[in-house]
């Protein structure tokens, strides 16, 4: 079989068009090896990556960094959540003694209530004498007590009147 001249520069030009895409083919695969990351199964050192552990598609391929900022992320969302809990525990309890001290203090409000003053008290003969229009001096000489006190507790008790009188 002869080739013609025609015949000669077609073959020739299959053959130079086929050698370039051979060529550009085996570069590319070249490239691409050395780019893309192995699939990471477990660390290659302890030290390079503490306390990571292969986590699946997860961590497949990914670089050496963005594992360490997961591994840290996590941690620290760990160390939040445990801060909370904390915290919430903290404010049960304070709750709980806030709660158990307003029904002692109720429960004391309740018995001050029931108690009565009686007849011989001090502060109810004040009272009745300065209801009567009486000075201090003259109550204080009356009941055998201090001025200063009969004052004290004639202030004290319209002090508490007042407070108790609707604005």
């Amino acid at each position: 079989m002869r080739l013609s001249a025609d015949n000669l520069q077609a073959l020739m030009l299959m053959a130079g068009v086929g050698l370039m895409c051979w060529l550009m083919l085996r570069g590319r695969l070249k490239r691409r090896r050395h780019a893309v990351l192995p699939v990471m199964t477990q660390p290659s050192s302890a030290r390079e990556l503490p306390g990571l552990a292969f986590r699946g598609t997860q961590s497949a391929g990914a670089p050496a960094e963005v594992l360490r900022w997961q591994v840290e992320l996590h941690d620290l969302g760990r160390e939040l959540k445990a801060e909370l809990d904390c915290k919430l525990v903290a404010v049960r309890s304070l709750t709980l003694s806030y709660d158990q001290a307003a029904r002692r203090l109720a429960e004391m409000i309740r018995l001050a209530e029931q108690v009565s003053a009686g007849v011989g008290c001090p502060l109810v003969e004040a009272r009745r004498l300065s209801g009567l229009g009486w000075e201090p001096s003259r109550i204080a000489v009356a009941l055998g007590m201090p001025q200063r006190e009969i004052e004290q507790l004639l202030i004290a008790d319209e002090d508490s009147l007042a407070n108790q009188l609707p604005n």
